[in-house]
């Protein structure tokens, strides 16, 4: 019986990894996009990251609303079971809209790399030192395409472009290993999104599964009925036997014949 049932808890089991896989996935791209100030939309990693558990949790309700209905042999009439289908298509489409927009951040490298020098641009333009210095000394370099490209401590006319590298020593580039997170982030985004696809596949299939009379429970419901037809053929035999035996003992034993009363008894 641990076989009938195996494949169902396996369903189940992959699912629940998948899910947790997700969110792991997610949490970590949407915590590198924020601290490294990755090009990446924010909205991008969080909805990677809430996705999976609210994924889980309508297909869960879904669930458990569908097992009274079943039971009863009826539709549910409750307006929450009607709307479930909804919410299972449109988290469908959402989550291949968090796929597309990830790998859309990752080909061509062309294009990620003018979205990270557009980034690394705003930030230059408006003076703002926060993100290019938390940048520099995560990967302890300087300025952009090279150590001189718009690195901080902004030049001015007291300090030099060279700034950086005199002061922190430092002596490569920010775009190579910046490009690196970016895609590390997006290839994260699009792991957890095909991740909750591939949760709600597994579900689908849990469902299907125990619903679903194993071939081993057919096999044993075959030989339960053909057992039962031949203990009622063998009950009408015995009952045929029975009758045959009757009607053999009536034919040896002597019939009662008419009767003859002596003249001499009515005296």
């Amino acid at each position: 019986m641990a076989i009938v049932y195996g494949f169902p808890t396996v369903a189940s089991t992959v699912a629940a990894a998948f899910a947790i896989i997700a969110i792991i996935l997610g949490a970590l791209s949407w915590s590198r996009t924020a601290s490294l100030y990755l090009p990446l939309p924010d909205w991008v990693p969080a909805i990677a990251t809430l996705l999976p558990p609210l994924t889980a949790l309508a297909l869960y309700l879904a669930n458990q609303l569908a097992q009274p209905a079943a039971a009863d042999n009826r539709q549910s009439s409750s307006p929450w079971r009607r709307l479930f289908p909804v919410i299972n298509h449109l988290q469908s489409i959402i989550t291949t809209v968090i796929a597309t927009v990830a790998l859309a951040y990752l080909y061509p490298e062309s294009v990620t790399t003018c979205r990270l020098e557009q980034e690394w641009q705003s930030y230059f333009r408006a003076k703002d030192a926060q993100p290019i210095r938390a940048i520099q000394d995560e990967f302890r370099c300087c300025g952009f395409r090279s150590i001189h490209d718009r690195a901080w401590p902004f030049k001015d006319k007291t300090t030099g472009d060279d700034a950086c590298e005199v002061q922190f020593n430092y002596g490569t580039s920010c775009l190579v290993p910046w490009r690196q997170q970016q895609q590390s982030a997006s290839w994260m985004v699009f792991a957890a999104a095909i991740l909750t696809l591939l949760m709600k596949v597994c579900v689908a299939l849990y469902q299907a599964l125990r619903q679903r009379p194993s071939w081993m429970t057919m096999q044993f419901g075959r030989q339960a009925r053909s057992q039962q037809r031949i203990t009622h053929a063998a009950l009408e035999d015995e009952d045929a036997n029975d009758d045959a035996e009757e009607g053999q003992r009536g034919a040896f034993l002597p019939r009662a014949g008419p009767r003859f009363d002596n003249e001499w008894n009515d005296r």
